[in-house]
């Protein structure tokens, strides 16, 4: 089974997000030119000079993702309606970043789109529009069940001595487990000019949750004198207030770069509720799991050759390579004007109203709860039950409950095998947990051998780790055509796929990015009545890639002895041949099950031995057990 891979790599760049530290200059490698080059260079078009090495898309999805603490979480563990919507407002005030004046991000190009998953979270962005410029997000969190949904506009306007950005559009934030919406805005960007140049935030801010009536009025101050040298700049001060009874129960201040606090109007209590310190310090700039599966429309693809040449200071690289997107972006507007096609976006719907002169985006791929089981893989603990949370009924009832479909003179072609016949699994589950479900990390220790007969012995552990203990009675469930399963562990991925259903053909690719190996099985189970016995045969290939040496090991899997008489029991039987085509080595292993009375203790042997396949040399004689 090929996995097919692109034929070139793609160029990403990532940046560090916006936090505290030295927020005149966010980015610890990269510093801006002074503001008298950036100004010469305005005599061309806007150059790259005045740009930070990130998309807008980016920012705007950083404030979601990158933070210190789970504030998401909070607001979804709070008892109190009153305390929910409070952590909502700390939780908003957390998405508000700081700013650097003299470079702005990227304009993101139409159709671009920005995708990060941080644990749970789930964060994708789309430039649904570039005249004018709208930006879509979507975000889940499925362990909490929340749902974000925002769109935004961002319009510029010229104020003599400021220019002020007033981002419209809105912001949803869904607790589906409490049946709780709150609606908010975002506050304005202002680019001050003189006499002082500074960028700051400003603006009113609402947030409103429907359900509940609770309503704040946050208000963002930039408090600088009118000479721009006061100190106490970046203030919040608001008010949380039931809006069905008109009262105000918390007073809002603070500044949004350093504490928060409430204070209860009945009480008298003040309280912190965000401290900017905990929540968007010590940022780190995201990380790429697997370069394959980026998206070619995503920001760090799209604007890669331009961050990288900026970041190194080269300018006059970066300046074609901004010509190279723009012109490309031109070119495909061209094409599509000339075809008479209209652009649609991939990830949401977009509708604009002309009562309200505002846009609308939904996603097109509503997120629905899923209800989503995971059973124990199998281990050595309890073999004849391997399912801690699960109990198998007794034989007699499983064998009775065959009759139950069963009726006299009915149609025995289409029986069907009840569900106390089948383990709360299906076979992929099976297959993958192979791989990912140990205790110890056998794959970074055949990575780390220092010699070709180092690395195949410990490929011959890692192999016989791959056999798990069996349950006689009880089968995974078969597949169906194209169903999937798909586990990260560190940095190993897998992926395994049903490519067939007549014949039943799975297949599974894995990688661990960190060791450089590739795992690529495809299976094949066939069933062989024996008389006394069922031998299900697992055909198919298993290739093992170690890509910092340079080799290759091909191996088979043992296949299931199903005993019926005289002694009911299953085991693993038949030969594993194990070969690394590279340096010559091969393994011949035998798994060796009961004797045919199946009173024998000495079950699920393993013998085998190592050797060089040149010189016919046997190197290591294997023998034990592989479930001991």
């Amino acid at each position: 089974m090929e996995v097919q891979k692109e034929k070139e790599a793609k160029r990403i760049v990532l940046t560090k997000p916006f936090s505290l530290e030295g927020e005149s200059d966010s980015e610890p490698f990269y510093r801006a030119p002074s503001l008298l080059r950036r100004l010469l260079t305005l005599l061309k078009n806007l150059p790259p000079v005045f740009n930070f090495p990130k998309s807008q898309l980016q920012c705007y999805g950083e404030s979601v993702y990158c933070t210190s603490s789970n504030l998401l979480s909070k607001c979804n563990s709070e008892q109190s309606s009153l305390d929910r919507f409070t952590s909502v407002v700390a939780w908003s005030i957390s998405t508000t970043r700081p700013t650097s004046f003299g470079v702005a991000p990227y304009s993101p190009t139409l159709g671009e789109t920005h995708h990060v998953s941080k644990g749970n979270l789930n964060v994708l962005l789309e430039q649904v529009s570039v005249n004018p410029p709208v930006s879509a997000l979507h975000a889940t969190d499925e362990k909490e069940n929340i749902e974000m949904i925002w769109w935004q506009q961002p319009v510029p306007k010229f104020h003599g001595t400021s220019i002020e950005a007033e981002v419209h559009g809105k912001r949803l934030l869904k607790l589906l487990n409490h049946g709780e919406t709150y609606e908010m805005n975002c506050p304005h960007l202002s680019i001050r000019i003189l006499p002082v140049p500074r960028m700051d935030w400003v603006g009113n801010v609402n947030i409103r949750c429907p359900e509940t009536g609770l309503v704040a009025e946050i208000s963002y101050r930039s408090s600088y004198s009118l000479l721009g040298f006061g100190r106490n700049g970046k203030l919040i001060k608001g008010k949380i207030m039931d809006s069905s009874l008109f009262k105000v129960l918390y007073e809002v201040d603070g500044h949004w770069d350093k504490t928060v606090q409430v204070k209860d109007t009945n009480s008298g209590e003040v309280r912190v509720i965000y401290d900017a310190k905990e929540v968007i310090s010590g940022l780190k700039t995201p990380i790429i799991k697997d370069a394959e599966r980026v998206w070619g429309s995503e920001s760090a693809v799209v604007w890669s050759e331009l961050s990288e040449a900026i970041m190194k200071n080269e300018w006059e690289k970066a300046r074609e390579a901004k010509e190279s997107v723009e012109e490309r972006e031109r070119k495909t507007m061209r094409e599509r004007g000339m075809k008479g096609e209209s652009w649609v976006p991939k990830n949401f719907r977009v509708s604009f109203s002309e009562d309200t002169w505002e846009w609308y985006c939904s996603p097109t791929h509503k997120w629905e709860e899923r209800k989503i089981v995971l059973t124990r893989p199998f281990s050595l603990e309890r073999q004849s039950d391997p399912e801690i949370d699960y109990k198998a009924p007794n034989i007699l009832r499983r064998i009775l409950s065959l009759f139950s479909n069963v009726r006299p003179g009915s149609d025995v072609s289409c029986f069907k095998l009840p569900p106390v016949f089948n383990m709360p699994k299906s076979e992929l589950q099976c297959y993958a947990e192979g791989v990912y479900s140990t205790a110890l990390d056998i794959l970074s220790n055949i990575n780390s051998g220092n010699t070709p007969l180092d690395r195949l012995v410990a490929v011959v552990a890692w192999t016989i780790s791959n056999v798990r203990p069996l349950c006689f009675g009880v089968a995974p469930y078969n597949p169906t055509l194209g169903e999937t399963h798909h586990v990260s562990k560190g940095n190993l991925n897998v992926l395994l796929e049903q490519v067939s259903h007549h014949p039943p053909v799975s297949a599974l690719h894995a990688t661990d990015c960190k060791e450089n190996i590739e795992i690529i099985w495809c299976n094949s189970t066939v069933p062989k009545f024996t008389g006394t016995a069922v031998e299900a045969h697992v055909c198919g290939k298993r290739l093992l890639k170690l890509h910092n040496h340079g080799e290759t090991y091909e191996m088979n899997s043992p296949n299931i002895l199903i005993r019926i008489f005289p002694v009911p029991g299953t085991d693993w039987v038949g030969n594993v041949t194990i070969r690394c085509i590279e340096t010559g080595l091969v393994t011949e292993l035998s798994y060796i099950s009961q004797s045919f009375l199946g009173f024998w203790k000495n079950r699920r042997m393993v013998k085998g031995k190592i050797f060089d396949s040149l010189s016919k040399k046997i190197l290591y004689n294997i023998e034990g057990h592989w479930d001991r």
